[in-house]
């Protein structure tokens, strides 16, 4: 690859970059986009990790040598483990209900009834609120005064208005609702794709066989839609375990942390609390769930195919 990449430079370039027999042009090309990673993404998560081990109540401030008292407090603090519990909660219901829902909805538009493409489009139209509108919508439906509210009262189904965002009961599902109004167009447009994939050559051999509609989604669409669902499944399960905005536009992680997730809990013990060698254990705590719960997804659904 570099002796083609060489042939095509100009020979001021070849002649001047070659030292020893080895052609250093190209590695001088990427040189550039190397150092740009390093400064933005390697060095910022070295530092972090160091500061994990670290005490520091002042950015720029000076740092203490702790060890690992940061992952000790952490493992200690019982709203750890009510924010870890929450997140469990909010990652099935992030990635889960959404998936269901988008497959179905990927099947319906598959079979191509009439009015596919303004249903595909208003089903989408979601995605692309962004999270701070749609929290601010959903606060605003759920409120005591709210759409939702009032057609609970107005059809005699509760005798008044519910406080969902003030509710220990009900704060996290409330927020789950919005998250699932969101995700599940993003979750329709790469099912449908992976849907349209297969070949029809594919269901009129299992239609000559005399397979049943049932028959022919369990043993044909679902084994081929696979490498789909696993996608999805991987990108839900990393924006659920680093979503922050979701929680904290609308209950803020409360009442008495009953929606506290992980994220929000490391937001506050970092820039509210000003423990940031705390906050960058809570950090790495963060990434090692992710990138363990990514792996045993791949593990368990032979990831190879994707």
């Amino acid at each position: 690859m570099a002796d083609r990449i060489d042939r095509r430079l100009p020979d001021r370039f070849s002649s001047s970059t070659t030292t020893g027999g080895i052609n250093w042009t190209p590695y001088l090309y990427l040189l550039p986009a190397l150092v740009l990673y390093a400064v933005v993404l390697v060095y910022p998560f070295v530092d972090t990790f160091l500061l994990s081990f670290q005490q520091v109540t002042t950015l720029g401030g000076e740092r203490e040598w702790v060890g690992l008292s940061n992952y000790e407090a952490i493992l200690s603090d019982p709203i750890f483990w009510r924010a870890g519990f929450n997140t469990l909660v909010f990652s099935i219901g992030m990635v889960f209900v959404p998936l269901v829902l988008g497959l179905f909805l990927a099947i319906l538009i598959d079979t191509g009834i009439s009015g596919t493409s303004t249903f595909r489009s208003l089903i989408f139209v979601p995605v692309i609120v962004p999270l701070v509108v749609a929290g601010i919508v959903f606060g605003w439906l759920l409120g005591s005064n709210g759409l939702i509210n009032s057609v609970l009262v107005g059809a005699g189904i509760i005798d008044e208005p519910m406080r969902f965002l003030n509710s220990t009961t009900w704060s996290l599902p409330s927020v789950l609702l919005m998250v699932i109004w969101k995700r599940t167009g993003y979750y329709l447009v790469i099912l449908l794709a992976g849907l349209q994939g297969i070949p029809d050559s594919v269901y009129e051999a299992a239609q000559i066989a005399g397979k049943s509609r049932f028959e022919t989604f369990r043993n044909i669409t679902l084994p081929l839609l696979k490498p789909a669902i696993l996608v999805t499944v991987i990108i839900g399960i990393i924006d659920s375990v680093k979503a922050f905005a979701h929680v904290y536009v609308m209950t803020g992680g409360g009442p008495s942390h009953s929606s506290e997730i992980l994220a929000t809990y490391f937001y506050k013990i970092a820039f509210r609390f000003f423990q940031f060698g705390e906050g960058a254990a809570y950090g790495f705590i963060l990434f090692a769930i992710a990138l363990t719960l990514s792996l045993l997804v791949i593990r368990v659904s032979g990831g190879s195919e994707i």
